[in-house]
């Protein structure tokens, strides 16, 4: 439950400066942060999840 705290808290962080600007296009850089979040954080918390249990 923490993971997916963390996750929303560092998304919100990410997302609500780029929702608030004066930009006219922010979809696909909502999509991009998005997906890039979404990739890295998910497959750092899996692989470090692994690492942890083999050693």
């Amino acid at each position: 439950m923490k993971a997916v705290l963390r996750y929303f808290i560092l998304l919100a962080a990410l997302l609500i400066p780029i929702t608030f600007s004066s930009l006219k296009q922010r979809f696909p850089m909502v999509i991009g942060i998005t997906l890039g979040v979404t990739i890295a954080y998910w497959g750092m918390y899996f692989w470090m999840k692994r690492r942890g249990k083999q050693q």
